[in-house]
């Protein structure tokens, strides 16, 4: 089964460490991701599990992958347009305010998610740079209308202010950035090449086979936990907001109740993301310590240093792999 990723760069993805961790999980029956975000790492097995389960808070991630995976050619429509700045602050503000309406839809299980909104955000996450783009957990202020979590961002009666330029270089966010998804200010599906000459269409009808069989929900990542384990056979992938950012989230507590639960379930494959440090009370866990080495704006490198803690139950490649500091396989 050829390896697949999602169509929109994503803050904390783990792309680069897919091969390292189902090395870890081997092949397994269940598979449940409660964090998904990109699915980077279900879209990066070898095979698929027999059950595949795939959870996250964020309502408009959510209802991307549902409607992906019933209606690609749809979100593909509209996620087809040119980098427009104030397009950008103006379906900003509309999408948030999709947010109830949005959550209330994707309890329906049947739901088919919607389309507009799907293709919307994906535009939006490859323009957007940082932080903020439809934070799903975002309040508006009660004066003036400034958004809190926004960086200069601030919504008056007539004009939209936005502080959020889009990319304009081909290395960057541009909905037509080489890797990401195609040029979208050609016409027609057909001209929407990828770098690998397929196109956006293509690419999401992909996403749509691979997700036909995976039981995608919306809500707390308990939500898709449950007490149907095969034990060693069940694999369990745990990326919550690091303890850092649980404030910039507002998820306080979710790491603690995290490790928790973890440490109750480590007869299971389990996996668990955070910075050195986060999880000291998983001693007798395989602590395997990696980092993406992303450069500071002055030059310098962070010390941002990221770690996978693996629970007992989880396998030992017999030929241990060296990742360097970006997590590529040596």
């Amino acid at each position: 089964m050829a390896a697949l990723r999602a169509p929109f760069p994503y803050f904390g993805g783990k792309r680069d460490v897919v091969e390292l961790t189902w090395s870890r999980f081997g092949s397994v029956k269940q598979y449940i991701e409660p964090f998904c975000g990109s699915l980077a790492m279900l879209l990066g097995a070898k095979e698929a599990a027999s059950l595949e389960v795939a959870n996250d808070i964020n309502g408009f991630i959510a209802n991307f992958w549902r409607t992906v995976k019933h209606q690609p050619a749809e979100v593909a429509r509209w996620a087809d347009y040119p980098v427009s700045h104030i397009d950008l602050g103006a379906r900003h503000v509309w999408l948030l305010g999709q947010r109830a309406r949005i959550g209330a839809e994707l309890q329906d299980p049947n739901a088919p998610g919607d389309a507009q909104v799907a293709g919307w955000w994906l535009w939006g996450q490859c323009c957007w740079i940082g932080s903020g783009w439809c934070d799903w957990a975002r309040q508006d202020s009660s004066r003036g209308r400034r958004r809190q979590g926004d960086s200069g961002d601030t919504v008056t009666a007539g004009a939209i202010g936005l502080g959020k330029i889009p990319h304009a270089g081909n290395a960057g966010r541009g909905i037509q950035a080489i890797g990401q998804i195609p040029h979208a200010g050609n016409a027609g599906m057909g001209s929407m090449l990828t770098s690998s000459g397929a196109t956006a269409w293509e690419w999401l009808h992909k996403l749509a086979a691979r997700l036909e069989r995976v039981r995608l929900t919306h809500g707390s990542w308990e939500r898709c936990l449950n007490s149907h384990y095969g034990g060693p056979e069940t694999a369990i992938y745990l990326d919550p907001p690091y303890r850092s950012y649980e404030s910039l989230y507002g998820c306080a507590g979710v790491a603690d109740a995290v490790e928790v639960w973890a440490k109750e379930h480590a007869d299971l494959r389990v996996a668990l993301c955070g910075h050195i440090g986060d999880y000291p009370s998983l001693s007798d866990w395989q602590l395997v310590p990696w980092s993406r080495k992303r450069l500071t704006y002055s030059g310098g490198e962070t010390t941002d240093k990221e770690a996978i803690w693996f629970s007992p139950a989880c396998l030992t490649p017999a030929v241990s792999k060296q990742f360097d500091l970006f997590g590529a396989a040596s």
